[in-house]
């Protein structure tokens, strides 16, 4: 009987390893330019380069190759389980290094997203955390993480905006029951 658990174990084990065909940390790696870029509107060159009419849609947002041209923001669920997608969109973290999700919004929807290993910096070297800047009607969020060997890269998550308010009303619901029913 052991024999057989033993099999089943290492049967597991080795689809786990096969199935996640990567080691070590992993960062997402790519841009996907939003829903109204088609493929030959843009490149990830020089962004300062003027030889074109000047519309230039990365200017001051990271251009991350390859580009994902779809028409809806990338399920990064299905990327992960795909195995020949994870070769060609995700980067292995260096020493020092973050997961990296950059998000350009405006007006609550989401106009690009890059994902990528870099670093982010304040005062201190960030290593978690999102920051969001609001500029000229558009909301700029920066989401830094550090990923975990053999797992979903960690810039995949989305940032939860309302963990402050949940929080709040978990306190005032704690302290309305503890006066309502006079626990000791």
């Amino acid at each position: 009987m052991k024999g057989i658990y033993l099999a089943v174990l290492l049967t597991v084990f080795t689809y786990v390893f096969l199935a996640t065909g990567i080691e070590g940390p992993h960062c997402f790696h790519f841009t996907w330019p939003g829903p109204s870029i088609s493929e030959n509107e843009i490149d990830c060159g020089d962004p300062d380069d003027d030889d074109d009419d000047g519309d230039k849609p990365f200017k001051h947002t990271p251009c991350i190759e390859p580009l994902l041209f779809q028409t809806t923001k990338p399920n990064l669920t299905d990327m992960w389980k795909n195995n020949e997608i994870k070769e060609e969109r995700m980067k292995q973290m260096d020493d020092g290094s973050v997961c990296v999700k950059f998000t350009y919004m405006y007006n609550g929807a989401v106009i690009n997203v890059s994902y990528f290993r870099g670093k982010v910096t304040e005062v201190l070297p960030v290593t978690s955390g999102c920051y969001v800047q609001y500029t000229e009607g558009y909301n700029i969020e920066v989401c830094a993480c550090k990923s975990k060997n053999n797992s979903m890269p960690c810039n995949s998550t989305v940032r939860n905006t309302h963990s402050l308010l949940i929080i709040s009303v978990a306190t005032v619901v704690s302290l309305f029951m503890y006066k309502i029913f006079v626990i000791p």
